[in-house]
């Protein structure tokens, strides 16, 4: 262009200057053309880093509340340095890990951070994204997502909420493991903004099927056994020339390959699909489980556990991970749209009656069904924010690449397949073309059945903290940041006002309509 111009100036007759005009302002039109494509090209950058927070030797497992994990007279304590009611673990089969993946499209900044752990919790959050300020850590909390893996031989002993501790799936609160779980998460974070690099990103999904089963197939007349979420959602992220950078994968399973009696920490199969992906193609590989709370490993097409911990189902689940990111396009140009909101919910609900308690279908000789059984529980008892988190952050991220608008959306705590199925069906009347679904994030609530799984009772539904109406809420969230951002216009109205419904025995106790026919 310079060269141009100054051709120009040289010029001497006046039809030599009306030609190089034109020819000049083609030419800057051009320029004008390529520096926008490369300034564009440029336009996303990110940064992932892996962190082993793996907890001493003697720390508690999280996720049962029976075999050997428990105490052998429960509820009768054993003290030890790290435990109370839970017994120490007694080594490690594979480490648990944090994982942050920070992604940039110029004008928005956002971060995914992984963690090895049964669940979210936004106190272990708040002080991690402390340390990671003051580490320089630039991100803004509201542009962050903490998700649990929900593998049930991750630590415990870090949540402070005591009916979390007392379910018993965590023991009692020690105040030093979660400041040591901060600590890596926050290193993660450090690190993965501090690696960021010019890349290329997608957003997409695939399908699976046959490596998992739905456990309320005995017990619900809504479920069979194959009746799962079979979405695979990817989020591919790659250098410039192409090399994988992360791959985060997200699907709907729970962390139970391990049982009650192993003792040794473990990221569960979903930390062996990670193992294989990155093996096979290099990478972070990253784990965002999705609608899990009737979601098991197995299936029709592998026993997922079988040969454990190098899991039969890891190499099929991988590959489909794999062939799913191949099958997509990342691209250097696109935009990043992120909103939070935090939305109370009010004290829980519980409604633990024998009605609801018949269907207990997990624990052991002393769990809480068990008690419930012989005490009746029929008083709903309400607890306060120092039993469960009554304040959840839900989250959304939009991603615009490639003419595809994906949403990501958060969940805090444990949903089942038809909420996910509704969420999901929210999305596409908000234009959204892919959705995936951040279960088990940046909160921990427990369990969400719908009306029609929490009347059947069960497990699930006896976990369901906040009454018959807690799907509606959640949903209301999701759909209250989904709408903020949406390609089009909300057409819906909210499912339900954000405030506290208010309990209605009779209707608990009565059929409620069938799965939508969308479902």
């Amino acid at each position: 262009c310079l060269f141009l111009l100054m051709h120009h100036r040289t010029a001497t007759s006046t039809a030599d200057s009306m030609n190089m005009s034109r020819s000049l302002l083609l030419a800057s039109c051009l320029c004008l053309i390529a520096l926008t494509v490369s300034v564009q090209a440029a336009s996303f950058s990110a940064g992932a880093a892996k962190i082993n927070a793996t907890l001493p030797l003697g720390a508690p497992l999280a996720g049962y509340n029976h075999g050997l994990r428990r105490v052998p007279h429960w509820p009768i304590p054993q003290f030890t340095r790290y435990t109370t009611f839970m017994t120490p673990s007694q080594g490690t089969m594979d480490p648990t890990y944090v994982k942050a993946l920070v992604v940039d499209d110029g004008k928005t900044r956002i971060c995914i951070v992984t963690m090895d752990l049964m669940c979210a919790d936004s106190s272990l959050e708040d002080l991690a994204y402390a340390y990671a300020r003051g580490d320089g850590f630039t991100v803004p909390l509201e542009n962050v997502v903490f998700s649990g893996s929900h593998s049930h031989s991750g630590p415990g002993g870090w949540v402070p909420q005591f009916g979390i501790q007392m379910t018993p799936t965590m023991d009692l609160f020690v105040p030093p493991l979660q400041r040591m779980l901060a600590h890596s998460i926050a290193e993660a974070m450090v690190q993965a903004e501090k690696t960021m690099q010019p890349a290329k990103v997608v957003v997409g999904s695939g399908y699976l099927v046959g490596v998992t089963h739905n456990r309320r197939a005995k017990i619900s007349p809504y479920v069979g056994p194959n009746t799962i979420d079979p979405h695979l959602g990817v989020v591919r992220v790659d250098k410039m020339d192409g090399t994988p950078l992360a791959t985060v994968w997200n699907y709907a399973v729970h962390g139970v390959c391990w049982g009650a009696d192993n003792m040794l920490f473990s990221a569960d199969i979903m930390g062996g699909v990670c193992d294989y992906v990155e093996s096979k193609i290099g990478g972070i590989a990253m784990f965002q489980n999705a609608d899990a709370g009737d979601i098991s490993p197995g299936g029709n097409l592998v026993n997922t556990c079988a040969n454990k911990p190098n899991y039969d189902g890891a190499p099929v689940i991988g590959d489909a991970i794999i062939a799913t990111r191949n099958n997509m396009t990342a691209s250097a140009v696109g935009e990043i749209q992120a909103v939070s909101h935090t939305i109370y919910f009010g004290h829980t609900n519980t409604n633990w009656t024998l009605a609801r308690n018949d269907n207990c279908t997990m624990g052991g000789p002393h769990d809480i069904c068990t008690i419930c059984n012989a005490l009746g529980c029929e008083a709903n008892l309400e607890g306060g924010e120092a039993w469960v988190e009554e304040q959840p952050r839900f989250t959304a991220f939009r991603f615009s690449i490639n003419g595809v608008n994906s949403l990501m959306v958060s969940i805090p705590g444990e949903a089942l397949l038809e909420l996910g199925w509704q969420i999901r069906n929210d999305s596409l009347d908000l234009g959204y073309d892919n959705t995936l679904l951040m279960g088990y994030t940046n909160n921990y609530m427990m369990y969400f059945a719908t009306p029609n799984e929490y009347v059947i009772g069960g497990y699930e539904a006896f976990l369901t903290l906040f009454g018959i109406d807690t799907t509606n809420m959640i949903r209301s969230g999701c759909y209250s940041v989904a709408s903020q951002i949406a390609p089009k216009k909300p057409t819906l109205t909210p499912v339900k006002d954000y405030a506290r419904p208010q309990p209605d025995r009779e209707r608990d106790t009565k059929e409620v309509n069938k799965i939508p026919s969308r479902w």
